[in-house]
């Protein structure tokens, strides 16, 4: 199992796709799609900093700009559609979609969040 999962993650799909085809029984081919579905430890990872990093960075992003908003939302948080989009639309791994969505939908939350948190400073004359 452990050789169909590595070839899986190595982008040998072929080899992959004949491994699973000369399982032994349907329970055995059901083990390595979920050894494969459920991920590796360094892609949950990755998506984990990537939620973190997004709410940061995209916190940080609304604070330079002092706050800014255009009818009351924060104009760097378009700055997130681009890797969510991208995430979406390019062909990667699943992992890499992840990582890219994740970390665009979260800087647009993050700079939400910093607007709505903090309270606009107000203008001195």
């Amino acid at each position: 199992m452990r050789a169909a999962v590595a070839d899986y993650y190595k982008g040998r799909d072929l080899s992959t796709a004949q491994t699973i085809r000369r399982a032994e029984s349907d329970t055995e081919a059901a083990r390595y799609i979920a050894a494969i579905r459920q991920g590796r430890i360094p892609e949950v990872l990755a998506v984990a900093a990537s939620a973190v990093t997004g709410v940061v960075v995209g916190a940080l992003a609304q604070k330079a700009v002092n706050n800014a908003t255009v009818g009351g939302v924060p104009p760097v948080a378009a700055l997130g559609l681009v890797p969510a989009v991208a995430g979406m639309a390019f062909p990667l791994s699943l992992s890499g979609r992840s990582v890219l969505t994740t970390g665009g939908l979260t800087y647009a939350t993050g700079a939400l969040l910093y607007k709505m948190l903090v309270p606009k400073a107000e203008a001195s004359p």
